[in-house]
């Protein structure tokens, strides 16, 4: 890590650190290597089928011509699939390069936070306003440096060493004079939803419904491809009777997609907000239905199996229960239940707690709920401290337990 102070501001800069970062080099460009054989393999499937179905010549000796239906429909398997394995590719070329030969630049420049990410020979430069700036920290299992600003989370860096990163970002709050705990905007609806009104004339939540309408957009050339395609497919299997049960799974397929397609542009869940109260229903057309009542608001965290934090926002039909009480080796150990009943998610995301915070807070302000935020550093010392405290008393594996629970919490205040 490199901090100075150049004359026309304040410059941060970090690197790639360790000598484990060339053996996973090494490893990713070996997997590279096989990528690429993949990826010439692929578009040479496609240019050969192309060519054969233009010409109607066999794609190779000793092989048949191919028909029609089945040649789209594994020309669009195969334009699929190679989409996502060039995707895969182009990550893993930037991953390659962040580990080797990456450098990210955090300049302060005249109230303007400009950020520069260098990848080998390739360059991304972004400049930020320092109005709009409202928290920069670390977050996630990698304790990557990251940026709240305005309605999104911005990452920044994740070179460097953790102790890099801590030293990095206390000293762009000190240049910025941001506060390391942002205060919550309650009047805000955060970026991904919509406050409005329906026909019937109720308030309700609603997601982007911008989203919305580009998801149904892709859904429905989807549909359009899938369906030419199993036209294609039918027409064919009048003629061939092997080619029957392929057009009876792509009708079935192309169905499903239909479906799922009128879904996105008629239906969708709503929250209807009332005083005191959060009703969660159904809409498909002009049609209604409500499924579930909230009076609570309830933020919690949880970790994946890969290790990964998440964050949910849930409504709640009423207070939690009372935790159950166990005496275990004489000791009295209080189990809380991960997933209490009669309670309906709202938003959930990974590494992201300050956008659910938000929206739990204006939901609260909104329809005057009680909001119990259990992510907070004091909530979840608080509860660390409460699980040490039960497992030291359960004799030698809790203490060994409690340890672990120890570094748990270590790691915890420092995200």
């Amino acid at each position: 890590m490199t901090l100075e102070r150049t004359l026309p501001g304040w410059r941060l800069k970090l690197k790639p650190h360790g000598c484990s970062r060339y053996v996973s080099g090494v490893f990713l460009a070996f997997w590279l290597c096989g990528w690429a054989a993949g990826e010439a393999f692929a578009v040479w499937l496609l240019v050969r089928g192309g060519i054969s179905l233009l010409t109607g010549n066999p794609p190779g000796t000793g092989h048949k011509p191919l028909t029609l239906g089945l040649a789209l429909a594994a020309g669009l398997f195969i334009l699929v699939w190679l989409t996502l394995w060039t995707i895969g590719g182009i990550a893993a070329f930037a991953e390659l390069f962040r580990m080797l030969w990456g450098e990210d630049r955090l300049e302060v420049l005249g109230g303007r936070l400009i950020v520069t990410h260098i990848r080998g020979p390739f360059r991304n430069r972004r400049a930020y306003d320092r109005t709009s700036i409202r928290r920069i920290g670390l977050l996630g299992l990698d304790n990557r440096l990251v940026m709240e600003y305005a309605r999104d989370h911005i990452e920044l860096s994740r070179l460097g060493t953790q102790e890099e990163r801590v030293s990095g970002a206390a000293a762009l709050r000190a240049e910025l004079a941001i506060p390391e705990e942002p205060v919550m905007r309650s009047g805000v609806l955060p970026k991904g939803w919509e406050d409005i009104v329906t026909p019937e004339g109720a308030r309700v939540l609603v997601a982007d419904r911008s989203v919305r309408q580009k998801q149904t957009r892709t859904a429905f050339i989807g549909t359009l491809l899938l369906a030419a395609v199993t036209f294609v497919a039918a027409r064919n299997s009048l003629h061939r009777s092997q080619s029957i049960p392929p057009s009876i799974i792509l009708l079935v397929f192309t169905l499903a997609a239909a479906a799922g397609t009128l879904w996105l542009a008629r239906g969708r869940y709503e929250w209807r907000l009332e005083k005191g109260l959060m009703t969660l229903r159904k809409r498909y057309g002009m049609g209604v239905r409500s499924v579930f009542q909230g009076r609570r608001l309830l933020l919690e965290h949880s970790t994946d199996s890969d290790g990964d934090p998440w964050y949910e926002l849930f409504a709640l039909s009423e207070p939690d229960r009372p935790p159950t009480v166990r005496k275990i080796a004489g000791a009295t150990i209080t189990w809380r239940s991960a997933r209490p009943k009669n309670r309906r998610s709202i938003a959930r995301k990974m590494n992201d707690t300050g956008t659910l915070r938000e929206l739990g807070q204006w939901l609260a302000n909104e329809a005057g709920l009680e909001f119990e935020d259990r992510t907070t550093p004091a909530a979840r010392t608080a509860e660390l401290a409460e699980l040490r405290s039960a497992l030291e008393q359960s004799g030698r594996f809790g203490r060994l337990a409690a340890k672990l629970v120890d570094r748990l919490g270590n790691k915890t205040t420092t995200n």
